[in-house]
């Protein structure tokens, strides 16, 4: 890993690795943009499943056998505390910010579907769990936005649970449970799919890729064990006559439950990440497309560098990314301040805004010749969703990005 970076910045930005790598999206045309300027407004979102996972992971890799009790027990309390955010109700509000704002692309990340089937599914404690953050949000859009493109990254289905008591007790209810990162796109904007380079084929979700690195847990389910996975996507949309190619992506956070520390992983899915943006993007071949990057890439320009296990130090994620000709837009900013983020209570009832790190990010290839009106989004109060009857609660623990970008 000692070569993360240099092998790969050298053989990509200087031609081996070619457009194609990426793949290019049918019967796309590729301009030449010369004497004319693009302007485009672009957005990064993430919508909060609502509850920290940490004790779940606790429960389930305690170190000992499988305690089949307190993983169900676990399970049952996030399901509480996800259903006591409201989730239909944040997504509402965090569509608002949207059409406020009206972005021509939208990142969306932590877009999570919870199913439910049983008897126990209407029990007060849990029912407004189960939602469906992607469909909320695009009926709340009411088809100003389409989805242009989703992945799908944590996928478990029919994970037996109960609500009370002994199992024997009581009946068994199912969860099932989707994380999908995507992309929106105004409705009247020319798109179409990328199909992107996977690692490997079996690695391909929806219209994109699960990374490479991933953390299996030996939680069973009848689906099989579990597996944290994290994905990215892209699209090409056309903005005034002037093309993009938008990416999208959320990689692992930086702090999981006791024995896992997922910044080594961090680090491969970066390198796999930006090795694909790079690939998309040439100087010399008399085009150059012009690539943005938005997502929660959990790493702050702020921390320091990783230690792996052999004691070798290596880059950060976000040292990763603007290593390369990738530009991070908040830092032209006229008088950049930190910009934080993340993030808000687990719960989300904090009075005053708890933002601390900046983790949620646009970059830009080329860098833009300008960058107007870049802001966050939903960290005041009065993004609350409605105060009664408990203060309101913020929409996400993350603040939204948003940037205007002109290019030359």
């Amino acid at each position: 890993m000692k070569t993360i970076l240099s092998s790969m910045f050298g053989l990509v930005l200087f031609g081996v690795a070619s457009l194609s790598t990426a793949g290019e999206p049918d019967g796309m045309t590729q301009h030449r943009h010369r004497g004319t300027a693009g302007v485009i407004d672009v957005m990064t979102q993430n919508q909060y499943l609502g509850a920290d996972l940490a004790p779940l992971l606790e429960a389930a890799t305690s170190g000992g056998p499988f305690d089949p009790a307190a993983f169900n027990n676990a399970l049952v309390e996030a399901l509480k505390k996800i259903a006591a955010t409201t989730p239909a109700e944040r997504v509402r509000a965090l569509a608002e910010e949207i059409e406020r704002r009206k972005p021509d692309v939208v990142g969306l990340q932590e877009a999570f579907k919870f199913e439910c089937q049983g008897i126990g599914c209407d029990d007060p404690a849990i029912r407004d769990a189960f939602t469906d953050h992607l469909q909320n949000t695009e009926e709340a859009l009411r088809e100003k936005y389409v989805v242009a493109g989703k992945v799908t990254n944590l996928k478990v289905d029919n994970i037996p649970f109960w609500l009370n008591g002994d199992p024997d007790d009581h009946p068994t209810t199912f969860l099932s449970i989707a994380d999908r990162d995507a992309i929106l796109v105004r409705a009247s904007l020319p798109t179409q799919k990328v199909k992107v380079h996977c690692r490997r084929s079996d690695w391909r979700s929806e219209d994109g890729c699960n990374y490479e690195a991933r953390l299996e847990l030996p939680i069973p389910t009848p689906s099989g064990p579990i597996a944290l996975v994290r994905g990215f996507l892209a699209v090409d949309v056309t903005v005034k006559g002037w093309q993009y190619r938008v990416f999208n992506t959320h990689l692992e956070q930086r702090l999981l439950a006791n024995p896992f520390d997922p910044r080594p992983l961090q680090v491969r899915q970066a390198d796999e990440f930006v090795g694909t943006v790079l690939a998309t993007w040439s100087r010399w071949d008399g085009f150059s497309k012009t690539v943005i990057v938005v997502g929660d890439i959990n790493s702050d320009p702020r921390d320091p560098k990783i230690t792996l296990p052999d004691g070798q130090q290596v880059m950060t994620p976000y040292q990763i990314f603007t290593s390369t000709d990738l530009t991070d837009v908040w830092t032209m900013r006229p008088h950049p301040k930190l910009g934080s983020t993340c993030c808000q209570a687990e719960e989300l009832t904090n009075g005053r805004s708890e933002l601390y790190e900046r983790i949620d990010m646009i970059f830009s290839l080329p860098r833009p010749s300008q960058v107007r009106d870049v802001k966050l989004l939903g960290n005041k109060k009065r993004d609350k969703t409605d105060p009664p009857p408990h203060g309101g609660l913020w929409p996400s623990d993350h603040a939204a990005l948003a940037a205007t970008l002109k290019f030359k």
